[in-house]
C-alpha cells in the first residue's frame, strides 16, 4: 500500500500567456512567465530566485501538460532547481473561467496533477532528491497557481 504525507506547498504567480504556437511541428504551446513563487512547509521556506517558464502543451484531447522551470533559494540560502514536465491539468469550466476573467477555483473543480522534480546540493535539503513527490493543484486567484505537495511513503 502506497501512503502520501503532505510535504509543502507550492504557490506561483504567474504572467502572459504569449500567443500559442498553433500548428508548430511539435506541437502547440502556451507559454507562461512565472514572476513570483514560494514553496513552504515544515522543512522548507524558499522564494524565486529569477523569472521561471511553463510551456504548456495544448493536447488535441484538450488536456494541458505543463512544463515548467523554475530555480528557488530557501531562506539559508540554498538553491534549488524545481521542475516538473509529468502533468496534467483536466480543465473544467470552472477552470476555464478562472483563467479567463479571473478569481479562484477549489481543489475539486479541476484534475490538476503533477510529479515535481528537484536537483539540488549534497546537504540540508537533500531530502528533496532522495523521495518522489506528487501533487494536487488550483488556481488559488487571478493568475497565482497553487499545488500542495506530498511525499511518498
Amino acid at each position: 500500500m502506497i501512503d502520501l504525507e503532505y510535504e509543502m506547498t507550492y504557490r506561483e504567480t504567474i504572467e502572459g500567456p504569449l500567443a500559442p504556437t498553433t500548428g508548430a511541428p511539435l506541437g502547440d504551446r502556451l507559454c507562461w512567465q512565472v514572476t513570483t513563487a514560494t514553496l513552504k512547509g515544515d522543512r522548507i521556506d524558499a522564494t524565486l530566485a529569477m523569472p521561471g517558464t511553463d510551456w504548456m502543451r495544448l493536447g488535441p484531447d484538450g488536456l494541458r501538460r505543463q512544463d515548467l522551470r523554475v530555480q528557488l533559494t530557501t531562506d539559508d540560502g540554498a538553491t534549488i532547481l524545481f521542475h516538473y514536465d509529468t502533468g496534467l491539468i483536466r480543465p473544467s469550466e470552472a477552470f476555464l473561467r478562472a483563467l479567463r476573467d479571473g478569481g479562484g477555483t477549489d481543489w475539486a473543480d479541476q484534475y490538476m496533477r503533477m510529479v515535481p522534480e528537484f536537483e539540488v546540493a549534497d546537504g540540508p535539503y537533500s531530502w528533496l532528491s532522495q523521495n518522489v513527490f506528487v501533487a494536487e493543484g488550483r488556481i488559488a486567484d487571478t493568475l497565482t497557481i497553487e499545488y500542495r505537495i506530498y511525499r511518498v511513503l
